[in-house]
């Protein structure tokens, strides 16, 4: 390898440092720039300046870890989701308990649709972005707060639940080791997809460029062809839904004027949510 080979190398290690690129990572991709150097030393020249060249790879690698991120947060609230889900079915309408848990309060009702909501947009956007190899800042922060709402809601439900299952009193046998159990699969499932999250916004990409895309956009082919062309109609049919889910649910439960209430609440709660956090969630352009 020639001296103007190795020169350009040194500069390159430096500036792979200086953009935040992980060591292993820069360890890497020196490697691989070396071996393309001893085959063709004068490789240099096209490969341009070494500044601009750690930054590429600075954006390229910046994606990968917003994407994977994303994805992590969805996969880290699905075991969450799913014992939550169990725990309170156990408890039935009957209750089988003398009184309600503490955990069925506002900071696990609130924590549960901010991680459903924050961990599928996150997925959704992530999943749509998944061939693009380098995304735009903007579309990085749509991701990385998307992401971020999911795992605080995440961190929420888990926080009540264990609140719940400590100061629980009357409940059957079986509640309390099963609410911790629950709150220590969110416990460790959500604190290996923060620590991915904290990779992810220590190296964002920085190209320049706009959050192409919606709700719509997100949803793609689910997005039935008579709600599309307005994001506030698809916002409407989406809370209307909800709200028919929830009054379902009361029924079934027995209990349809709280059903129809909270039908109306959480319907309500959706349109409010998607005014005031659509742009920033990236859901509205």
């Amino acid at each position: 390898m020639s001296v103007g080979s190795t020169s350009w190398l040194d500069d390159i290690r430096r500036e792979l440092a200086a953009a935040g690129i992980p060591a292993a990572r820069r360890r890497r991709i020196v490697s691989e720039l070396e071996d393309h150097l001893t085959r063709d030393p004068s490789a240099a020249e096209r490969l341009g300046d070494p500044g601009e060249l750690a930054r590429r790879f600075a954006d390229e690698v910046g994606t990968a870890l917003t994407r994977r991120a994303s994805f992590a947060v969805f996969i880290a609230l699905a075991p969450l989701g799913l014992m939550f889900g169990i725990l309170f079915v156990l408890l039935g309408p009957a209750g089988h308990t003398a009184s309600k848990p503490n955990f069925v309060g506002a900071a696990v009702i609130l924590g549960s649709q901010l991680a459903f909501v924050g961990g599928t947009l996150a997925l959704l956007r992530a999943w749509r972005t998944r061939r693009e190899i380098v995304v735009t800042a903007a579309q990085a922060g749509v991701l990385l707060r998307r992401a971020a709402l999911g795992v605080a809601g995440g961190v929420l439900t888990v926080g009540g639940i264990a609140a719940g299952a400590q100061s629980a009193e009357g409940v059957a046998s079986w509640f309390a080791p099963l609410a911790y159990s629950t709150a220590a699969v969110g416990a460790v499932t959500l604190s290996a997809a923060g620590l991915a999250l904290g990779r992810a916004y220590q190296l964002r990409p920085v190209a320049a460029g706009t959050a192409s895309g919606d709700l719509e956009s997100d949803l793609g082919p689910l997005v039935p062809s008579t709600l599309r062309g307005s994001t506030w109609r698809l916002a409407l049919a989406i809370a209307g839904l909800v709200a028919v889910c929830i009054a379902i649910a009361g029924v079934i439960q027995n209990d349809p004027f709280d059903g129809i209430g909270r039908a109306l609440f959480d319907g309500l709660a959706c349109l409010a949510g998607f005014a005031v956090c659509g742009r920033f969630l990236g859901m509205r352009s």
